[in-house]
């Protein structure tokens, strides 16, 4: 299992996804569950700001990890 997120990390995920309406940033799906997904990774010392957060479906967040979607960081 990965490393547990601080708390301020996992606020700023709900928080994003109920900003977005848990609408997926990349194709538009509403999912339950939606995914908060930090633009500069955590592990790579991203911030916690709602800034630093998108929204993403189930499916666009596994594409995104397994290397199928790039999201140009630079849009947001």
């Amino acid at each position: 299992m990965g490393k547990q997120r601080p708390y301020k990390h996992s606020k700023a995920q709900k928080e994003v996804k109920a900003i977005e309406a848990n609408q997926c940033l990349v194709c538009g799906t509403v999912a339950q569950p939606a995914h908060g997904h930090h633009l500069i990774p955590y592990s790579e010392g991203g911030s916690a700001d709602l800034q630093n957060m998108l929204t993403l479906c189930p499916q666009c967040h596994t594409d995104y990890h397994s290397g199928k979607l790039n999201i140009d960081i630079y849009r947001f």
